[in-house]
């Protein structure tokens, strides 16, 4: 990924993507790779393909680089809202 487009304003459906672009300079790669969740199964909880199933270990990391300190401030679904 070149700078350039790392700096371009970023959007996302997903309450979890939202939430990695407002508090954190991370990419989804990076973060994946922090919480020790695989890059293709982020991929597909925030695409909604995939309901998400953490471990413990996995929740807090997602809480720690998120800057969450509750789990209850973590999204209950990650991927988009439905659109019917």
């Amino acid at each position: 990924m070149n700078p350039r487009s790392r700096r371009q304003k970023q959007e996302s459906d997903s309450p979890l993507d939202a939430l990695r672009i407002e508090r954190t300079k991370l990419t989804q790669d990076e973060l994946a790779m922090r919480c020790g969740i695989p890059r293709a199964t982020y991929q597909r909880w925030i695409s909604g393909k995939t309901e998400a199933r953490l471990t413990m270990s996995q929740v807090k990391s997602l809480c720690r680089e998120l800057g969450i300190e509750r789990v209850e401030d973590l999204p209950d679904d990650f991927g988009p809202p439905n659109r019917s």
